[in-house]
């Protein structure tokens, strides 16, 4: 309850503080159309989690955030009324959060609502736990096509296993690696879009937004020899 409390409070800070960015906003608001077209382009599929990428052209009007206690420390996440959307590991902590929030979604569209989404902190903790092996819940990919893209090959790597840079940029048919990287590195999903599980071809843990020790420690997880 207490941690409810603080996320309420932060929002309400937040709210204040993002007033003055109102005209920024604005600004931003064709591009941010632009970029719900092209989100209503991808594709549903069916893999270790379900997708529902924005594709019934639904307005999204709010975006419910949360915060728990795991065993990996404080996560924030945020849904909206299309699905998860956003996880905030212990190292990226609140001010990426926010961040985040402020540049995909308005000030007066924030509202703490642990309820919606219960599923998915029922769901990551079960996982940190070792309880479960996938997820089953409904996400929302917000990012570019060649992101989008990306982050669902990425959620076809198994649990347990693991795929280079290299192999997850031919499967989309793509020599970019630089790209590649990068759009890993912003995959707004870590855990459930399970990036912790692309590698270095030289099998070294290069390169994760969590940290490489939480990187390690989610690869020992489930069960990945580390040498």
């Amino acid at each position: 309850m207490k941690q409810e409390g603080r996320l309420s409070a932060k929002i309400s800070a937040h709210k204040k503080e993002g007033m003055h960015m109102v005209l920024v906003r604005a600004a931003r608001l064709s591009a941010k159309s632009n970029r719900i077209e092209r989100m209503r382009s991808g594709s549903s599929i069916r893999g270790s989690v379900t997708f529902h990428a924005g594709l019934d052209g639904t307005s999204i009007h709010k975006i419910f955030c949360a915060s728990f206690e795991s065993p990996i420390g404080v996560v924030y996440i945020a849904s909206n009324e299309n699905g998860l959307c956003k996880i905030s590991l212990p190292k990226d902590g609140r001010s990426s959060f926010f961040a985040w929030i402020n540049d995909n979604f308005s000030a007066d569209d924030i509202v703490d609502d642990r309820r919606m989404n219960a599923g998915a902190i029922r769901q990551l903790n079960e996982y940190l736990i070792g309880k479960r092996t996938k997820f089953d819940i409904d996400v929302d990919l917000i990012g570019t096509p060649f992101q989008q893209r990306l982050w669902t090959e990425i959620s076809k790597v198994p649990y347990g296993t693991t795929a280079t840079y290299k192999q997850i940029g031919k499967r989309i048919h793509t020599n970019g690696y630089r790209a590649v990287g990068s759009a890993v590195s912003k995959n707004p999903l870590p855990i459930v879009i399970p990036c912790h599980r692309v590698i270095g071809s030289d099998h070294k843990l290069v390169g994760y937004s969590g940290g490489i020790r939480l990187k390690e420690y989610l690869l020992r997880l489930e069960g990945i020899i580390l040498v």
